[in-house]
């Protein structure tokens, strides 16, 4: 007997709608639309399955909190909840952010509800009890950690059977591959992969590579680390162990709701179908999401091949509210399963009506790549007012398919990737939760979360990560367990070491209160050996040899003040100064704006297998719409990145693109579209 058929679900009417957007400071017709045929009210009234196909700037995680507080208000169940699982903590920071301060969100933010990551989910009901009832508790998957210590028990990846010797030709690919390797599916397989080599160890072979990683990985396990990548797989283990799981969760959440479903791998959809859907007593799921956004396949993920976003019960949400229709035509193409996008923003109207003009094409020479983001800064300054520019949500970005420059063995095309037009960019900095390899880089990400949201908590937090980080390069025994709160925790950690402790609340102040950032003189001579004793302290226990690598220098120079050329930036902010007036611009790559909005977008043509933009002229010219199968699953990866990138801004959209691959039939054809084209020089003007 199905769920749906013996729990008693809500009902949601006008009503209760109305009062979810007073709640959330929305106005009553949010959700209806200023005509009424807004078809998000119906979403918000359906209690039966189905996915939701929303386009960017639909307002689709807005609309999944307004759902989710008009079920809460309703809710009469103390022991059964609803369940939301996401990539990502957007819907929970959306209720903290619509809902924080009332008895709703409280609600929704505790038992018997769960709101948070996929990843999260698993980990806290399948992985951990586990690993618990195999006698390892507090078990933390980290696969850094992991990763140091599986390379420090093979020997550096020298103590590997020769089939794996054979598989990967290579010292750095043999590391890389001992360094990853993680365990998949119920069975508790092995995968080693680097590159384009992947190797599957069966358990059921007991081949000498697979016994001696499986020794190996089990012995980091008793250390309390596991691989990052091994939670699914415990998952999967514990169903087939336990099958009772399956049903008791079903119990509990009779009502799942999957954010950012395009996103989820073969393993992630698999699992959760496995738990919520299979068998006679499935419960009432609905996903939301953007099959045209589905770009996180590209990260070494199997694509979901059964139970795909979006199924036959479908409900498309083409209306975007984030951009006008300007933008619309010139994305709309590009989605592999175009909606017809319909432009009904932006929100809020600059006074320079930037939402009207100027998406611009700029295209360069091989000599005047590094001048495209200089031109791309005096657009800005043309464009919008000093009072716009640093008004409250003005973001400006510029990002790229590739932000990693590729292996000394590879193929070098320029412009290859966001160094090309920019040679200071620090890809270790790009993504919006950075993992930086140095201490350094730590306080560097921390000052660009605190910039970027003008406060100084993300710094302290940031800065205090680090410090947790270092304390695990230690010769000793630690706990694994990381901490939510980290500055809190170091504190308490620190309360009867007086001494380490008002070392580090110096630094912190000096970050802090008096803003002052290392240099490279001031780290060697003075931060470098504090922040040693600190995280010794910290551990413990006197730190390893492999501390001294991510306590190095990295090498971020000071600012240049030169007019009207970009700064060297510490945090990937560019900076651009012109006649006494500047603009920041933040980059970085596709993966890592995903689901943000910004107020101008530019696209930098970048290489993967191809020069990804002009791969894509025919889509911008408007030859072509959408995808067909014969086009290749390379290029269907290479339209949703895009199409991410392009849907990105409210008011201006830029691309960037080689002068060479443009004939004078596809510059008109762009300029039909709506496109202006501004050629850049090598001394940075335009033309």
């Amino acid at each position: 007997m199905s769920v749906e058929s013996t729990f008693e679900f809500p009902t949601i009417i006008d009503e209760d709608i109305f009062r979810a957007s007073q709640l959330m400071g929305l106005p009553d017709n949010a959700f209806y639309g200023v005509d009424g045929s807004d078809p998000r009210q119906d979403v918000l009234k359906r209690m039966d399955s189905i996915d939701v196909a929303a386009c960017p700037g639909s307002g689709k995680t807005t609309l999944l909190v307004a759902k989710l507080a008009i079920l809460a208000e309703k809710w009469k169940h103390n022991t059964r909840g609803i369940c939301v699982v996401s990539h990502t903590n957007a819907a929970r920071r959306e209720i903290e952010k619509h809902l924080g301060n009332t008895a709703v969100g409280q609600r929704l933010l505790s038992y018997p509800h769960y709101i948070g990551t996929i990843h999260g989910f698993v980990n806290e009901f399948l992985a951990l009890p586990l690993l618990r009832s195999l006698g390892c508790s507090g078990t933390r998957f980290d696969t850094d950690i992991s990763g140091r210590k599986l390379l420090k028990l093979s020997g550096g990846g020298k103590n590997v059977p020769n089939y794996l010797y054979r598989r990967f030709g290579n010292d750095a690919s043999r590391i890389s591959a001992v360094c990853h390797a993680h365990y998949v599916g119920e069975n508790l397989d092995i995968r080693l992969k680097a590159g384009k080599v992947d190797v599957p160890l069966k358990r059921a072979n007991k081949s000498d590579a697979f016994k001696r990683i499986d020794e190996w990985k089990k012995a980091i396990l008793k250390e309390g680390f596991a691989s990052y990548e091994d939670t699914f797989a415990y998952g999967y283990c514990a169903l087939k162990r336990y099958p009772v799981i399956a049903e008791i969760l079903r119990g509990r959440f009779p009502l799942l709701f999957i954010d950012e479903a395009q996103d989820n791998s073969k393993e992630q959809s698999g699992i959760l179908s496995r738990i919520f859907m299979e068998g006679d007593d499935a419960v009432i799921r609905q996903r939301f999401g953007d099959d045209n956004q589905a770009i996180y396949d590209f990260q070494d993920a199997e694509e979901a091949v059964t139970d795909r976003f979006p199924g036959s019960n479908k409900v498309a949400l083409p209306n975007s509210y984030r951009f006008s229709q300007s933008i619309a035509d010139i994305a709309d193409p590009l989605g592999v399963l175009p909606y017809g996008l319909k432009g009904l923003g932006p929100k809020k109207n600059f006074i320079s009506d930037a939402q009207f003009e100027k998406h611009t094409i700029f295209l360069f020479e091989k000599g005047s790549a590094e001048k495209v983001i200089d031109a791309y800064g005096g657009l800005l300054l043309e464009t919008f007012s000093d009072f716009e520019l640093h008004g409250d949500g003005f973001v400006a970005t510029a990002v790229g398919q590739v932000h990693k420059p590729p292996g000394e063995d590879a193929n070098h095309k320029f412009p290859h990737h966001i160094g090309h037009y920019w040679p200071n960019y620090d890809p270790a900095l790009a993504k919006n939760d950075p993992i930086p390899q140095t201490f350094i880089q730590y306080v560097f990400a921390g000052k660009a979360k605190s910039d970027l949201k003008d406060e100084s908590h993300s710094m302290v937090e940031k800065v205090a990560e680090g410090f947790l980080r270092l304390s695990d390069f230690t010769t000793g025994e630690k706990s694994p367990v990381r901490p939510k709160r980290q500055h809190r925790h170091i504190i308490q950690v620190l309360e009867s070491l007086h001494d380490a402790r008002e070392e580090y609340l110096d630094l912190i102040a000096c970050l802090i209160i008096k803003k002052e950032l290392p240099t490279i003189e001031t780290w060697n001579e003075h931060w470098c050996k504090r922040v040693r004793r600190v995280g010794e302290a910290i551990a413990g226990a006197p730190l390893a040899p492999e501390a001294d690598s991510f306590l190095i220098w990295s090498d971020t120079p000071d600012s240049v003040s030169t007019p009207a050329i970009a700064e060297k930036s510490r945090h990937n902010l560019f900076r651009y100064r012109e006649d006494g007036r500047e603009v920041f611009i933040q980059a970085g790559s596709i993966h890592s704006v995903k689901g943000q909005t910004h107020t101008a977008t530019l696209v930098l043509d970048t290489f993967f297998h191809k020069h990804n933009l002009e791969s894509l002229l025919p889509w911008l010219t408007g030859k072509k719409r959408g995808w067909v199968e014969s086009a290749g699953k390379q290029q269907a990866d290479r339209l949703k990145l895009h199409y991410v990138a392009m849907t990105r801004p409210t008011h201006l959209l830029c691309l960037a693109m080689s002068r060479a691959c443009l004939d004078e039939r596809s510059i008109e054809a762009l300029r039909d579209r709506g496109w202006s084209l501004l050629e850049v020089r090598s001394d940075g003007s335009t033309f």
